[in-house]
C-alpha cells in the first residue's frame, strides 16, 4: 500500500538532505513519492540518495505557499507527510500505525527546545489539505511561518496529537536567526489566561506608499494577535504600484478599515486616518514592518497603569534584515532608555519606538505637525515627538514586540543623507 507522499521543505544543506532521504527506509513499504521543495533550484538536484524511489525537485521561488497550493491539488497519494530543514525520521516511526482515522485529517508533532515549544504538521490527508491552502510567503516575515500559521489555525478536533519522538533532529539549532524564528513561531499560541475586555482599548494605524511586496505581511501580523486590535486602520497614500488593489481584498475584513487619498506624504496621511480611531491608545506601525503574535496583549497589559499625561509608550526594537534572496536575517534587539529631556530625545541614537501613542491626546494637538522641512513628507515620527514632549510625558518599558525590516526600498535609507539637515532645521 503506497500511500504516502513526502515532503521535504526548505532543506539547504545536501548532506543533511542526503540523511533525511536515507531515514525514509522506515516507511518504505508506504512511500509512493518524495518531492523536495528547493529554494536554490536546482542545488539539491545533485543529492543521491541511497535507496532508490520516485523522487522530483521543485523551485519554490518565487513563493514557497502559492507552489505548495498548486501542487497540492496534483496530489494523488492519500496522505502528504512533512519533514522540515534538519528533520529526518527515527526508527520509533515503524511503531506507529500513520493512518488517519473518522474525522481527523492531520497528526502534528510536538517540538521542545530548550523554553521553545511549538508544533507542525507531520501527515495530513491530502483531501483535507486541498481544500486548506497554505499562507503564501508574500503573507508572512519569513517561510517557515507558512506551516506553523497553518497548523495553529486548525481546530483541536481535526488534529492527532503524536507524543512519540518518531522524528529526529540531524543537527541542533545553533544560528541566531533560526533561533528567533521559533520564537516568533511559539508565540502563536493563544493567550487565554487573563482577561483583557477591562483595559484599555488598543488600535493600529498603517500608512503605505509603494509597499506592495511588505504591506501583506504588516497586515497579516496585525490580524493573527493572539488578542485582536480594536480597530485596524491602513491609509493608502496614492500609491503607484499595486498596493490599492492589494487593499481592495481587506475592506471586506470585519475589523479592519481601508482609505485611500492623494498623495502629500506620511504626516497628512496619518492625520486623514487620526479621526476614524476610536480607541484610547493607537500602535504606529510601519507598512514594512510586522509585530509579534502577542503584540496586543502584552501593549494592553502595560496600558493599565499608564498616567493620563503620558502620551507615548515605548520600548525596543527588533531589526531585521532583507537579505537579496528576499529572507530576512535577524540582526539584533536595540534596547530603548527614557527620555529625560530634548536634547536627550535628539540625540536618541534610533527612532523612539515602537510608539503607542495616547490617542485624545494625538487628536488634542491635532495630530502629526506638517513641518516645512521637505513639506512635511519626511521625519514625521521624530516631528510629533518633539511636539508632545513639551507638555507631556513619555514612558519607557523594556519590552520587544514591534519588528524592523531593514531593505533598500526603504524610504528613511533613501533619504538618510537628510537627516543632518533636518537636525539643523529643528534647532
Amino acid at each position: 500500500m503506497k500511500d504516502i507522499h513526502v515532503f521535504f521543505i526548505n532543506y539547504i544543506v545536501r548532506s543533511d538532505l542526503k540523511k533525511a532521504l536515507a531515514s525514509l527506509s522506515y516507511v518504505l513499504p508506504r512511500l509512493n513519492k518524495v518531492t523536495v521543495f528547493d529554494s536554490s533550484y536546482p542545488y539539491l538536484s545533485k543529492t543521491k540518495p541511497s535507496i532508490q524511489f520516485n523522487i522530483e525537485y521543485i523551485d519554490i521561488r518565487p513563493d514557497l505557499g502559492a507552489t505548495l497550493n498548486t501542487y497540492i491539488q496534483t496530489i494523488e497519494s492519500e496522505y502528504v507527510l512533512f519533514l522540515f530543514t534538519h528533520d529526518l525520521l527515527t526508527a520509533k516511526v515503524k511503531d506507529i500505525p500513520l493512518i488517519l482515522e473518522g474525522d481527523k485529517p492531520i497528526m502534528n508533532v510536538y517540538y521542545e527546545n530548550k523554553e521553545l515549544h511549538y508544533k507542525l504538521p507531520f501527515i495530513v490527508k491530502s483531501s483535507f489539505l486541498k481544500k486548506s491552502p497554505f499562507l503564501l510567503e508574500k503573507e508572512v516575515p519569513f517561510r517557515e511561518l507558512i506551516f506553523h500559521s497553518w497548523i495553529i489555525d486548525k481546530c483541536e478536533s481535526d488534529i492527532v496529537a503524536l507524543k512519540e519522538n518518531v522524528v529526529g533532529r540531524i543537527r541542533e539549532i545553533s544560528n541566531i536567526t533560526t533561533k528567533e524564528k521559533l520564537e516568533f513561531a511559539h508565540k502563536l499560541k493563544t493567550n487565554s489566561h487573563k482577561n483583557v475586555s477591562s483595559m484599555p482599548t488598543l488600535s493600529v494605524m498603517i500608512s503605505n506608499f509603494n509597499m506592495e511586496k511588505f504591506l501583506s505581511v504588516a497586515i497579516q501580523s496585525c490580524i493573527t494577535q493572539t488578542v485582536p486590535f480594536d480597530q485596524i486602520v491602513i491609509v493608502d497614500d496614492e500609491s503607484t504600484d499595486n498596493s490599492s488593489k492589494l487593499l481592495e481584498k481587506w475592506k471586506t475584513h470585519p475589523n479592519i478599515q481601508c482609505f485611500f487619498k492623494s498623495n502629500e506624504g506620511k504626516a497628512k496621511a496619518l492625520n486623514y486616518i487620526l479621526p476614524f480611531i476610536t480607541s484610547d491608545f493607537v500602535l504606529e506601525l510601519d507598512s514594512d514592518d510586522w509585530i509579534d503574535p502577542d503584540a496586543v496583549f502584552l501593549i494592553k497589559n502595560k496600558l493599565e497603569n499608564l498616567s493620563s499625561n503620558i502620551a507615548v509608550l515605548y520600548g525596543n526594537w527588533r531589526y531585521w534584515n532583507q537579505n537579496s534572496t528576499g529572507e530576512v536575517e535577524f540582526l539584533r534587539v536595540r534596547h530603548g532608555k527614557s527620555v529625560n529631556n530634548r536634547e536627550e530625545l535628539l540625540s536618541y541614537p534610533f527612532p523612539l519606538g515602537p510608539r503607542i501613542y495616547q490617542t485624545s491626546i494625538l487628536k488634542k494637538e491635532k495630530g502629526f505637525p506638517i513641518v516645512e522641512f521637505e513639506q512635511g513628507r519626511l521625519y514625521e515620527d521624530i516631528a510629533i515627538l518633539i511636539h508632545l514632549f513639551k507638555n507631556y510625558e513619555f514612558f519607557y518599558d523594556d519590552f520587544t514586540i514591534y519588528n524592523v525590516r531593514k531593505h533598500n526600498d526603504s524610504i528613511t535609507k533613501k533619504n538618510h543623507s537628510k537627516w543632518n539637515d533636518f537636525r539643523k532645521f529643528l534647532k
